[in-house]
């Protein structure tokens, strides 16, 4: 059900009867009734969704083996965009016994960053000034507001969510605005293959304000997605989708500010990007970066102190088995993809 204030909400600060689709996206997840402003810190148990870093302390350990093959030297001050609930920031911290910066727009996970002394700060300009050269990121592009668009022909239109009299929200159809027809154009999108078309433009505003701002060196991002080429494989008219309760949900419209709305990435985009702004961009799935920075030694370790230990221990080891498996499996966390992105 929709709440009527949230309603209000939306007809106070928006002159027209509709809002574009990546607009209410945007209301619905970081405004003051927004989903991750509310209850427990999202991803985690008490949440609805589980990443990574949550699942197994050991990824925060490749990420530490990854950054420490880049920086011998360990002068290379490190940046970690959307740090959530502190589980990976400290993995990393811990593994490489160093300070490492983050930022973080939700304020449920503000609060419980402040309660483990873990600062963060989403002035880009001050990690310029903090000489950043390393920035990586877990399942944080997914949640930056999409628009939508829908192909009629050679005619491009965008979803909208329209407000009713009766205050019922509902799907709607608008010309496309240029700035999004022209991302279409400018990333070769042009054939939708009967599809929903997710316009990255705030993505690519936000990586551009990452490097514009900040000047990084190297860049690490993880997130689901697809190529653009394998599009078709998806059984689903739309990649839009809802989280609650680690379950997925229902309709974005049918449970605003109640629900996460999330996305599969475009990774074709993100690559042509990196590379157009002179980066070396290499493209793999979780699981083959976690075989690139010590997977199976860690994995066949834990294996022998399982076969050599007994009770608590050994129950121990096997929750640590079980997190490891769970994040390279390639059917789930393990076929996330990832970008590694070096400045050339």
């Amino acid at each position: 059900m929709v709440e009527k204030e949230f309603i209000d909400y939306l007809k106070k600060n928006y002159s027209r009867n509709y809002l574009f689709f990546d607009e209410f996206m945007d209301e619905c997840l970081y405004s003051d009734y927004g989903f991750f402003s509310k209850g427990e810190v999202r991803s985690s148990k008490k949440g609805d969704f589980l990443t990574s870093p949550e699942v197994s302390d050991y990824f925060g350990l490749f990420i530490s083996n990854w950054i420490k093959e880049i920086d011998n030297n360990e002068n290379l001050n490190i940046l970690e965009i959307g740090a959530g609930t502190g589980s990976l920031v400290s993995q990393i911290s811990k593994n490489l016994n160093r300070n490492i910066f983050t930022t973080e727009l939700s304020s449920n996970a503000q609060k419980a960053l402040k309660e483990q002394n873990i600062n963060y700060d989403n002035n880009l300009d001050n990690h310029y000034k903090n000489n950043v050269k390393i920035i990586y990121m877990n399942e944080v592009l997914d949640n930056i507001p999409c628009s939508i668009g829908i192909q009629n022909e050679d005619k491009w239109l965008e979803k909208t969510i329209e407000i009713t009299k009766s205050n019922e929200l509902i799907y709607g159809q608008v010309e496309m605005r240029k700035e999004n027809a022209d991302w279409i154009q400018r990333y070769n999108f042009l054939n939708n293959q009967n599809n929903e078309l997710e316009i990255q433009l705030n993505t690519e505003l936000f990586l551009n304000d990452l490097l514009n701002k900040i000047h990084p060196e190297y860049l690490l991002i993880f997130d689901y997605g697809f190529e653009y080429k394998d599009r078709n494989k998806k059984p689903y008219s739309s990649l839009v989708r809802t989280y609650k309760e680690h379950h997925l949900s229902v309709d974005p419209i049918d449970m605003p500010t109640k629900t996460d709305i999330t996305y599969d990435v475009n990774f074709s985009f993100i690559k042509k990007y990196f590379s157009e702004k002179n980066f070396q961009c290499e493209m793999m799935y979780q699981y083959e970066f976690l075989d690139k920075f010590g997977f199976q030694d860690h994995y066949e370790n834990l294996q022998n102190k399982y076969t050599q230990s007994n009770g608590i221990e050994q129950l121990k080891i096997k929750s640590e088995l079980v997190g490891l498996e769970a994040i390279h499996d390639p059917r789930g966390l393990g076929g996330f993809n990832c970008i590694v992105a070096e400045k050339v």
